[in-house]
């Protein structure tokens, strides 16, 4: 098995956005032996700002911080002035900015620096806006990544994506209150609640490790017990919302 399907293979059935994030930290510090493991989501227009770390550690303040100072962090920029296709290409922080200009920037000195960290691969794992974006970064301290860990990186990062739409969002798994009820497979009611977060035949197939044909099967399935013919039926009767 290579190391995307192996990637994906280890973070498939997941059951909560808090799984996801200890469960693709501790794999991404496996393939990336860093300082820091991170998720991160900033909202420069609203202020908002969450940071998950792995290993788990302090972070107070960084959040807020990290928000305050986007306007000269290296990555943030990058991402957000880039129209191109190529914003879904991994970045390295060196490529951007020399280990002087990176010092002189409040992120480094207010960030980067309380966090004990100089060098980072970042991947982008929902489509941004001018002012917000959530991003994956592996960070480590004066030992920058070799093109070959780029590499991985670019390989993992459609992965990461699917996962970011299937269990990045906030909340628990949605509720399927009748599911029992219809006898449905614990794969049934899997592949619907991936559709219910809007993820395609071909997407949940990717994100599974099966094909979009075995996943469309599962769904005929899930539909003839639950006595419907539409996913938006589907999702209702299980969460109790279709009229009798």
């Amino acid at each position: 098995m290579d190391t995307t399907a192996d990637f994906a293979a280890q973070l498939s059935a997941l059951s909560s956005r808090d799984e996801y994030l200890a469960a693709a930290g501790e794999l991404l510090f496996s393939l990336f032996p860093s300082e820091l493991i991170g998720r991160s989501f900033l909202d420069a227009r609203t202020g908002a700002g969450e940071i998950f770390a792995y290993p788990t550690r302090p972070l107070e303040g960084i959040p807020g911080t990290a928000v305050e100072t986007a306007g000269d962090n290296y990555i943030f920029l990058s991402f957000a002035q880039d129209p191109t296709p190529s914003i879904w290409k991994p970045r390295r922080l060196s490529d951007l900015a020399t280990d002087l200009e990176l010092r002189q920037t409040r992120t480094y000195q207010e960030t980067y620096s309380p966090l004990g960290i100089d060098r980072q691969i970042a991947l982008l794992v929902s489509r941004p806006t001018l002012m917000s974006s959530s991003i994956w970064a592996f960070c480590r301290l004066r030992l920058d990544f070799t093109d070959k860990e780029v590499e991985l990186s670019a390989k993992l990062q459609p992965m990461l994506r699917l996962l970011e739409a299937a269990y990045g969002g906030q909340g628990d798994r949605m509720q399927m209150n009748r599911a029992e009820e219809y006898s449905l497979t614990a794969r049934e009611q899997e592949i619907l609640e991936l559709v219910g977060k809007g993820l395609t035949g071909l997407a949940i197939g990717h994100l599974l490790g099966i094909s979009p044909r075995t996943v469309t099967k599962h769904l005929e399935h899930a539909y003839a017990k639950l006595g419907v013919s539409n996913r938006i039926d589907a999702l209702n009767r299980l969460r109790e919302r279709v009229a009798s």
